[in-house]
Formats: structure tokens, sequence, C-alpha cells
């Protein structure tokens, strides 16, 4: 999507805890920070970025801004950490994350360049749903990252 939300989507994730396994319902969304009309770039999978099982096992949700640059081959080049709240560690799974991502032409139209983007990447877990995992991310976003 090139609209201010990228990608909104869920993930269940499965944590072990003593003898019984625990359900966790977490969601991660994807937003430009600062969202235009006309990208150059999308990523190449649209599926939902997997929570990081790091961070779920240790219950560590929040936000991370990061700014990188596409490549003009499609490659995520020059990833920076410029907010991770509440930890760094927050932010290096990002990285990691967004480290992995492939970037294919938005347009057919014109010849391909190296792009600027800055993304928040929202992590939030809990609720006893998805849909209440969802609706916690939704209300996160309209929060500042700081």
């Amino acid at each position: 999507m090139k609209n201010l939300l990228a990608l909104i989507t869920f993930v269940l994730i499965s944590v072990s805890t003593s003898s019984e396994a625990k359900n966790i319902y977490a969601d991660v969304q994807v937003t430009d920070v600062t969202p235009k009309s006309e990208y150059i770039w999308e990523r190449a999978n649209q599926n939902t970025p997997k929570y990081p099982v790091e961070l779920a096992r240790s219950g560590i949700r929040g936000c991370a801004v990061l700014s990188f640059n596409v490549s003009d081959s499609g490659e995520t080049e020059n990833i920076e950490i410029l907010k991770s709240v509440p930890k760094k560690q927050l932010g290096k799974a990002s990285r990691k994350m967004l480290k992995k991502w492939k970037w294919v032409p938005a347009s057919t139209v014109g010849e391909t360049q190296s792009e600027k983007r800055t993304l928040r990447l929202d992590f939030c877990m809990g609720g006893e749903s998805t849909e209440q995992a969802q609706n916690a991310c939704k209300q996160q976003t309209k929060l500042a990252c700081n």
C-alpha cells in the first residue's frame, strides 16, 4: 500500500510457560512516517512482518522509527534507528527485520532510482483475541514514539 498505513495484520505466537503453552496475540503495524502519494518502491512481500520470537518471549512491545534507503536495485541499505521505545532491543530487532525486506518498483512507468524512506514499526501484544491486539496497536500508532 502507498497510504499512511502500509500494513496492518497480526501474528499468533505460542510461547511456552512452565509445562503448558500460552497463546499471546500480537500485532505488527508498519506506518510511513512521511507519507506521500507516489513512492518509487514498495515491499515485495506484503505479508505481515512476524513478531520477533525473542521480543515476544521477553514481553517487549513498543515502537521503533527507522530511516533507510532502498537502492536502485531494490535492496534495503543504510538502516538507521531514529527512535526505539522502550528498549534498544526493539530497535535492533526492527533493523534485523527491515534488512531482510526486498523492494519492487511501485510503478512500471519510468526508471527506478534509490529512495529514502522512514518507517515506524509498532509491536503490540496482549488481549484475549487477535482483534483486541489489533485495536491496541491501532491506538498505539496514534501516540508519539518517544
